[in-house]
């Protein structure tokens, strides 16, 4: 049957198709139609990794760049030579900021040199980083009550709201305790509106062509973190750089508005709503060149009206959904953890602070494409352990003392290399865990999932902590060991390569563990 036409339908009386059927069908080509109707729902995400990284330049510690203005300052250098300038010297000195030396930062500021946080102070530079993760942590537990009674959509919107305000009002932090309760906000509302717009624009992303949505999402965050690496090598004051990040998240908030996408016809028929389902599935149809009439159409689907203690008792009900969901959970606690300690420790690995982050944000985005093409040539699962075991592989090698030129050495290459490997687990976890999470609890086991993440995200800026602190290859051996354990843990997933999403835990409850393929 051809299902690309309206009269085809009248020819069968009551067509019974999954939604998943539907959609693979309103959307059988990737024109250039389907193309700008994804990019402009992909738009709405383009402030998310600035928000989530604007304190490592903000609040970057210039301990390489500084001058002497003391008599007893003068005298060490004179002892220490071209190692002088550098953290051990003002820290182990106890040098004092304004009194024994001033930082030569070409009229920057950072939030750390206005508010004196160095040396036994550095900690709040990570309780400041990590804190954001904490207000994503309380967020993403409200937001599977918000994306199962308001939508993904509008959800994400909230999100969006909620950032925007404590981004811009971050500009005029009077203190460290201010712009900490700001942080917190922030990641609230961050983790609300990054996984609810997942949510929202995969499930409209027919089967052949998921994986390509979700590479191009991860690249959304990419060309946020390069925006954000501008905008702290172009503009000096750090209040300004927020503004600017602000700037960002009114774009990303308007888009909303602008794009065709309208809410995801899953959550309409988890609630019942099956007319507004069709709806939404006509609409899409119509801007993807396919347009079909539901007239003549039943869509196969269980009736859930959400009850947030009833999905948290399917768990019990269902152990293979738990299993799945705790394997994954593991998997991404592990992928934040290291992903976050690169991130806030690429002025400890790399000589220069926005060459190492242009590379970083770079090498995210090769990671992304890369994440594409592996999973089409190996498919969901062995392309998510594929990236593991090349991280564990790249920080063994970076163990290795072997330094290239002055400014460069293996350690950095290496690293480098790992952040790409890293984020293209990061990418392939996305894709993974939101196909093994059957669609009635897909909300919930995103949430709890971005979770751990956060958990993970938590901890990761402290860990960077460890290269001022004990020998570099200390924080290269835990990366290592924490890649093999998420390695382990993928192991025990089953492939959804080719699979349907599975709609309801039954779907996922057989013997085998497997879902069933629901592309027939």
């Amino acid at each position: 049957m051809d299902f690309t036409e309206p009269q085809d339908l009248e020819e069968t009386q009551k067509d019974r198709l999954t939604l998943e059927e539907v959609v693979d069908r309103i959307v059988p080509e990737l024109n250039l139609r389907v193309f700008l109707l994804f990019l402009s729902a992909l738009c709405t995400i383009f402030h998310a990794a600035a928000v989530t990284y604007v304190t490592a330049l903000t609040g970057n510690i210039p301990y390489k760049d500084w001058e002497c203005v003391s008599e007893e300052c003068k005298s060490l250098y004179k002892v220490d030579g071209e190692d002088f300038y550098s953290q051990k010297t003002i820290c182990n000195n106890d040098m004092v900021a304004g009194v024994n030396f001033t930082w030569k930062i070409g009229g920057r500021t950072t939030f750390t040199t206005d508010w004196g946080i160095y040396c036994k102070d550095e900690a709040k530079l990570s309780t400041i980083s990590s804190i954001y993760f904490v207000g994503a942590l309380l967020g993403l537990l409200c937001s599977t009550a918000i994306f199962d009674t308001v939508g993904r959509k509008r959800g994400a919107i909230l999100g969006c709201v909620l950032i925007t305000v404590a981004t811009a009002a971050s500009a005029a932090a009077p203190n460290y305790e201010t712009l900490l309760v700001l942080r917190v906000i922030s990641g609230f509302g961050l983790l609300i509106n990054y996984t609810g717009s997942y949510c929202w624009i995969i499930e409209f992303a027919p089967t052949r062509y998921r994986n390509l949505v979700n590479g191009c999402y991860n690249l959304g965050w990419t060309l946020s973190y390069l925006i954000m690496v501008l905008f702290g090598y172009l503009i000096n004051k750090w209040q300004h750089v927020y503004l600017g990040v602000a700037g960002l998240c009114v774009f990303s908030l308007a888009m909303f508005f602008i794009t065709p996408v309208p809410e995801s016809p899953r959550f309409h028929l988890v609630r019942g709503q099956e007319g507004e389902a069709k709806k939404t599935l006509e609409t899409i149809s119509k801007i993807s060149g396919h347009p079909i009439s539901f007239e003549e159409v039943d869509l196969l689907y269980d009736t859930r009206i959400q009850n947030y203690l009833k999905q948290v008792k399917d768990f019990l009900k269902y152990p293979n959904m738990l299993k799945r969901s705790l394997l994954c959970m593991s998997g991404w606690f592990l992928v934040s953890l290291i992903t976050y300690a690169y991130t806030f420790g690429w002025s400890k690995i790399g000589k220069d602070l926005y060459t190492s982050y242009l590379f970083a944000a770079l090498g995210g985005g090769l990671g992304y494409v890369l994440s594409i093409f592996v999973c089409r040539l190996l498919g969901r699962k062995r392309a998510t352990l594929f990236f593991f075991g090349s991280v564990t592989v790249m920080n063994l090698v970076a163990m290795v003392d072997l330094n290239f030129s002055q400014d460069w050495s293996l350690e950095q290459v290496a690293s480098l290399l790992g952040n790409v490997n890293i984020l293209g687990a990061f990418a392939m976890l996305y894709l993974y865990s939101g196909e093994l999470a059957p669609t009635s609890h897909r909300g919930m086991i995103m949430c709890l999932c971005s979770s751990c993440a956060r958990a993970g995200s938590f901890i990761g800026p402290y860990v960077s902590l460890l290269y001022g602190v004990t020998d570099r290859r200390v924080p290269l051996a835990l990366f290592a060991g924490l890649s093999v354990c998420a390695f382990v843990a993928i192991l025990f997933l089953p492939d959804t390569t080719g699979d349907g999403i599975p709609e309801t835990p039954a779907d996922v409850s057989d013997n085998k563990g497997e879902g069933k393929n629901l592309n027939g």
